[in-house]
């Protein structure tokens, strides 16, 4: 009797220990390769500097910044530069789309 609870302590013991190792390899995976674990959230982007250098061309200026801000706080994305040719760069932001359908995004 005395050396099949001896043994169940040691199976137990060795259950446990495995357990543990297998534990640390899943949360090492979890890390990425810059070194943010991706439980955690992305970095909040400035959306005001963001929008304010993707509307500094346009001519309804206001307006502009507003609807910018608008997509910006819900997709923490905005495409580079003025034009609409680096609207691809940001998925949520170009297929982004007002009541009547339009593009709502600038």
């Amino acid at each position: 009797m005395a050396f099949s609870r001896i043994s169940l302590v040691i199976l137990l013991l060795f259950i446990i220990t495995v357990h543990v190792a297998e534990s640390r390899s899943v949360l090492g995976d979890i890390v990425m390769n810059n070194g943010r674990s991706l439980l955690q959230y992305p970095p909040q982007l400035n959306c005001n500097s963001a929008c304010q250098t993707r509307c500094s061309r346009n001519w309804r200026n206001k307006m502009c910044l507003k609807m910018c801000g608008a997509c910006c706080s819900k997709c923490n994305c905005v495409p580079p530069g003025t034009g609409q040719d680096t609207r691809n760069v940001c998925p949520c932001y170009d297929q982004m789309r007002n009541p009547r359908g339009q593009l709502k995004c600038p």
